[in-house]
Formats: structure tokens, C-alpha cells, sequence
């Protein structure tokens, strides 16, 4: 078996540069009030969602598609199954609920996309503005109700963190070291050599919006628990964020090899940390940090792509070679 050369390219290492940068600043504007450990946990409380449901888009941002119905989605399914929780008396049917309605949810995204052939822009862009309107129309019907009492003990860093923790080293292993990650990938490298290669497109294309409707669910359950309760603003533009989060981590919007764990989690914190530095600083979150996200957002991306493009010699031959060794593993 031949020996796998591992290739750090600029576009790699991008990410934690800028993260470390970000980090040394605001360590430094705000006299080091960042740093402590109070901050340090409302840094990473305030991240959890994003990486939750980034966890379940970077699969189909590896694709070259996009998924930006997740927040929304996020809010159906946690709305309904905190109704349904509140209805039957039976809290632990909150959990299998949001699941279930957040698979259900991305398998109609799925659907559209893989079966259909509708593009993944439209069909998330179109799935946000109608899934608003479902979460706004049962909020109607049964108003922001509160989480049940049995479940409020779960809103615990002993109960939340190891699960968060669990969950991205699931997210982590499956993108990085199985042929879901590897498929996928190759599919957002070149779409029609993934297919002459053997790989099945539609097939794949299907899974991973129902992956990142699972996350989707995932995320609601952590919502609920955190917040406590159903909301008008539950989910609201947080696709935004997950997206800008992926990006902001080098990954580019054709996916491929620059899809990687490490970045939207660089990222996620990376966002986190510019809105709450600034809030430390006195500044307002909205006015500045979005000015700041925006420029850091296109120079990371333009090193990206720079670095990108020197890299890439013949993505055909790549891909051949990655079906290859999926095939040996088989």
C-alpha cells in the first residue's frame, strides 16, 4: 500500500492564521478580558448552534451546493416538537421529533435537488421563505410555549458540552475518513468525473441534505434547551451565519478538498469571537462586526482561491485515484 503524501497548502493553514491574528487583537483591545474564563465560555456557548448545524451543510457545501434553509428548518422542527413534547405530556418525545422533522425537512431538499435537478440556491432560497412562514403560522396557533419542566436540568456544561463534543467528532470522522466525506468531496472537485468514476451522484446528493437536515434537528434540541423555549426569532438568519462560518473558514463555494472539519469550526469561533470582542470593546455588534466580517471574509477567500488555483494540476486524475483507493477499501 502506498504511503499518502499529506500536502499543507497556504489555503490551509489561512484559517488559523487568521484566527490566531483575531484572537491576539482582541486579547490585546480588551486588556486581555477576552481571555477570561467567563468569556471564554460564552464564546464557545455562542457557537455551539452555528457548528451544530454547520456540521450537517459542510456536507453539502463539499458538493458545490448550498443548503440555506437550515435555520428555518432548525425552527419547524424544533417548534413542532416542542409542541408535541407539551401535547402528549411526554418530554423525551422532544428529541426523536426534532430528528425526525429536521431528516424529513432536508429529504424534501434532497429530493428537489437530486431527483428533480432543481439547483440548491433555489430550492433552500425558496424552502427559507416558505418555512418561515410554517413557523410563524404555528407560532400563531400555539404561541411561544417553554421547553418541558423535566428538560429545563439538561440546559447544563455538564450535559451539553460532552454531547456537543461527541457530536463533532462523529461529523469529523465521517467527513475526513469515510466514502460519504470522500464521495462528496470528489463531487464538488468535478461532477461528471465523479460520476464516470462510479460514484454515485444522485444518491449522494440526496444523503447529505438529509445529513444536514439531521443537524438541523440536532441543533433545534440544543436550542430549545439553551433558550428554553419556542420563539418568533428562534432560527432567524442563521443560515447566514453558518454559511458566512464555512466560508469565513476557507472552505470554497465549489467544495471539493477545501472542505475541511478544522475550518468551519476555525470559523464559527472565529465570527464569535469578532461580534463578542467588539461587544468588550464597547462597539456596536451590528454596525462594526459585519464591516469586519465582510473584509476579513474576502481576503481569506482570495488567498483561498489564489492558493487554490496553484494547487490544482488535473482534478481528473485525482478524483480516478480516489475512486480507486475506494474501491481497494471495499
Amino acid at each position: 500500500m502506498k504511503e499518502k503524501k499529506v500536502n499543507i497548502t497556504l489555503g490551509d493553514i489561512v484559517p488559523v492564521i487568521a484566527f490566531v491574528v483575531i484572537l491576539a487583537f482582541f486579547a490585546v483591545a480588551t486588556g486581555g478580558k477576552i481571555l477570561n474564563s467567563y468569556n471564554l465560555s460564552l464564546l464557545v456557548d455562542q457557537s455551539i448552534q452555528t457548528i451544530l448545524l454547520a456540521c450537517g451543510m459542510i456536507f453539502v457545501v463539499a458538493q458545490g451546493s448550498t443548503d440555506l434553509s437550515v435555520g428555518v428548518n432548525m425552527a419547524v422542527a424544533g417548534i413542532i416538537a416542542n409542541t408535541v413534547a407539551q401535547a402528549t405530556g411526554v418530554a423525551w418525545l422532544l428529541f426523536p421529533t426534532a430528528v425526525i422533522m429536521g431528516i424529513l425537512l432536508g429529504s424534501l431538499n434532497g429530493f428537489l435537488v437530486a431527483k428533480c435537478k432543481v439547483p440548491s440556491f433555489m430550492v433552500s432560497i425558496a424552502m427559507l421563505i416558505g418555512m418561515r412562514g410554517v413557523a410563524t403560522y404555528l407560532l400563531t396557533i400555539f404561541n411561544s410555549q417553554l421547553i418541558p419542566e423535566s428538560l429545563q436540568v439538561l440546559n447544563s456544561w455538564y450535559i451539553k458540552f460532552p454531547a456537543f463534543i461527541v457530536i463533532c467528532a462523529i461529523t469529523c470522522y465521517v467527513l475526513e475518513f469515510t466514502r460519504v466525506g470522500r464521495y462528496s468531496k470528489a463531487i464538488g472537485e468535478n461532477e461528471e468525473t465523479a460520476r464516470n468514476v462510479g460514484i454515485p451522484v444522485t444518491k449522494m446528493k440526496f444523503l447529505v441534505f438529509a445529513i444536514s437536515g439531521l443537524m438541523t434537528g440536532v441543533a433545534a434540541i440544543f436550542n430549545l434547551i439553551t433558550v428554553g423555549g419556542t420563539s418568533m426569532q428562534m432560527g432567524s438568519f442563521a443560515e447566514m451565519k453558518v454559511a458566512m462560518a464555512i466560508y469565513f473558514g476557507g472552505v470554497l463555494v465549489t467544495g471539493g478538498h477545501t472542505a475541511k472539519f478544522y475550518k468551519f469550526i476555525l470559523g464559527s469561533i472565529s465570527i464569535t469571537l469578532i461580534i463578542l470582542g467588539l461587544s468588550l470593546m464597547g462597539y456596536s455588534a451590528t454596525e462594526y462586526s459585519e464591516m469586519l466580517e465582510g473584509i476579513l471574509l474576502l481576503l481569506i477567500l482570495f488567498i483561498t482561491i489564489r492558493a487554490n488555483n496553484r494547487k490544482r494540476k488535473n482534478p481528473a486524475a485525482k478524483l480516478e485515484t480516489a475512486a480507486s483507493e475506494n474501491a481497494e477499501t471495499t
